[in-house]
């Protein structure tokens, strides 16, 4: 066919050609202020300096001792400060991102691994709605902020078709992403002394903020209160329906972390893996609350996904640090129905680190 005579054949590329590269305006951090409204991106922007700072310090003779840890919005908040003064001889570089999944995970470890990158510990970090492969309510930022189309292609027989639409239509047209709203950009941009300036210095603040504490901060938003126990079992009903019911164990999440431990073991660096507490009333839930849990099949999350864990850990013989059922851990203030409140991070702090100090 003549592609000359029948130019308008042409015109369905062109227009996607167009939108493409309108698309990537719309990114550049002083365009998309006008519209977006989320902070995890900065999480994960900053994990590239932040690795970049990991191997700088592994080369200093004179450090201290390297915990890495790798998990999610659960662990955001440590403070090394803290750490230091206690634990005297460790300093944390914190991985975790927001919805950080097992697959990031495994993406970060193929780079330990290629550059020789050997911190003294690495903590993983198992969460139960990260295991769902049926969720009413999609954890997916990893794949719309961390993943490389690259390790997807790579790992292609372990993502599911709807994971593989999600990459195509938010990495390729962030706008999809972000849905950005005409009242919103007008709204900024007649008001740019009370909305647009202010979301910026957020951002940066937090880029800073993480900078300065290896990867851990609060970030802007996070409640510090602690929660009314009202108020605690609606968050933890809201979220026990909105992340695991249904629920169908996802064995390619625990791949992707069995692939990262087994390179954790061929740096020769110790691992753990932590299970990491949540509230009362939404365990509750995990425990006794019978749901759909397989085809044809009724029981409770606990008993589908715990024992799965267990024999996973027996098997590759790598400690389980669990908080939810160890009775020695006892501080249970929740900002939400699944994230500590910051008030529990020394206590937390030192569950980590009287496990790490007594392998």
């Amino acid at each position: 066919m003549d592609l000359i005579k029948h130019r308008f054949l042409l015109l369905p590329f062109f227009t996607i050609l167009v939108a493409f590269c309108l698309d990537k305006l719309l990114l550049l951090e002083n365009v998309h202020t006008y519209f977006s409204k989320s902070l995890s991106d900065i999480n994960y922007i900053q994990k590239n300096d932040l690795y970049e700072d990991l191997k700088l310090y592994l080369a200093n003779p004179k450090r201290e001792k390297v915990l890495v840890y790798f998990g999610n919005s659960r662990a955001l908040l440590f403070n090394n400060d803290y750490i230091q003064r206690r634990y005297p001889g460790w300093i944390l570089f914190n991985f975790s991102v927001p919805g950080g999944k097992s697959d990031y995970t495994l993406q970060w470890m193929e780079k330990f691994a290629k550059d020789e990158v050997k911190p003294d510990f690495i903590l993983f970090e198992h969460s139960v709605e990260l295991y769902n492969s049926v969720a009413s309510l999609k954890v997916d930022e990893t794949l719309t902020n961390g993943l490389d189309v690259s390790f997807v292609l790579k790992h292609f027989s372990k993502f599911t078709t709807d994971e593989i639409s999600t990459l195509i239509a938010k990495r390729m047209f962030r706008a999809y992403q972000y849905r950005p709203k005409l009242e919103v950009i007008i709204g900024r941009a007649k008001n740019k002394e009370t909305f647009l300036y202010p979301y910026r210095d957020l951002r940066n603040n937090l880029y800073s903020d993480l900078e300065k504490g290896k990867g851990s901060a609060l970030t802007p938003g996070t409640h510090e209160a602690v929660l009314p126990q009202e108020l605690l079992k609606k968050s933890a009903a809201g979220d026990f329906q909105s992340y695991l019911v249904p629920f169908q164990f996802s064995h390619s999440t625990l791949e992707f972390l069995e692939n990262s431990i087994d390179l954790s073991k061929s740096l020769g660096v110790p691992s753990a893996v932590i299970w990491v507490r949540l509230s009362l009333p939404y365990m509750d839930h995990i425990r006794s609350q019978k749901i759909s849990v397989a085809l044809g099949k009724e029981g409770t999350v606990y008993d589908e996904w715990f024992p799965e864990i267990r024999k996973f850990h027996e098997r590759k013989k790598i400690p389980l640090w669990n908080m939810n059922d160890d009775k020695s851990y006892t501080c249970n203030e929740f900002s939400d129905a699944g994230h500590m409140s910051p008030s529990c991070y020394d206590a937390y702090t030192d569950y980590i680190f009287k496990n790490l100090v007594s392998l």
